[in-house]
């Protein structure tokens, strides 16, 4: 016994062909505006014809809700690492400090800016990196899509312990940071710091 078909399915292929219909009829007035009205009705039936013969590839190409899922990043892939308050994690930042300095200007105006500090309070990704094919273990953190820190191997290799012990080993971890200056003192340059708050690594 044949099941019938959904009666969805056939308004949706009635509701497409009229629409190919009309675009037909709508490219036909447009070609005999420009050339003669003669050309009206020959031309929509040609457009007909090409468009209803190919319309399962314009359904297709037309459908938005067909983005492949693995480009989105769930939210269950992200681990907001519990707060402490300490900062006790400081990061070598020696080779970010134009990119530091922009996200400094960028955040200039922050709310938990401490205006005697200059501390401005904001969230680091720590990302791991499966891709490198000369280092598995490679860890980036970014602060605003740009990364301000690598890991050091064994930095990295101890991390990964810990979000395993977690059981959070292939999450995006979330931790709050300060982006604090220091004026110059004994001459020294004036420079930037990290602090995260996370236990070191």
């Amino acid at each position: 016994m044949n099941k019938p078909r959904d009666s969805s399915e056939n308004q949706k292929s009635e509701i497409s062909i009229l629409a190919l219909l009309i675009m037909s009829l709508f490219i036909g007035l447009i070609a005999g505006a420009g050339l003669d009205k003669s050309y009206i009705l020959p031309i929509a039936l040609i457009s007909a014809v090409i468009l209803i013969f190919n319309r399962n590839k314009i359904a297709s190409a037309v459908q938005p809700g067909k983005t492949p899922r693995q480009h989105i990043k769930s939210v269950e892939n992200y681990y907001t690492w519990p707060k402490s308050g300490q900062f006790s994690c400081i990061i070598a930042t020696v080779p970010y400090q134009q990119v530091l300095l922009q996200l400094a200007q960028e955040n200039a105006n922050n709310p938990d800016e401490n205006p005697i500090t200059k501390t401005h309070v904001l969230k680091a990704h720590l990302i791991i990196d499966n891709s490198n094919p000369f280092d598995s273990d490679v860890i980036h953190i970014n602060i605003d899509g740009r990364t301000v820190y690598y890991l050091s191997h064994e930095e990295a290799r101890s991390f990964r312990r810990r979000l395993h012990e977690k059981g959070v080993s292939n999450q995006i971890i979330i931790c709050d940071a300060i982006i604090s200056g220091n004026s110059e003192v004994n001459k020294e340059p004036f420079r930037y710091t990290v602090k995260l708050d996370i236990e070191p690594f």
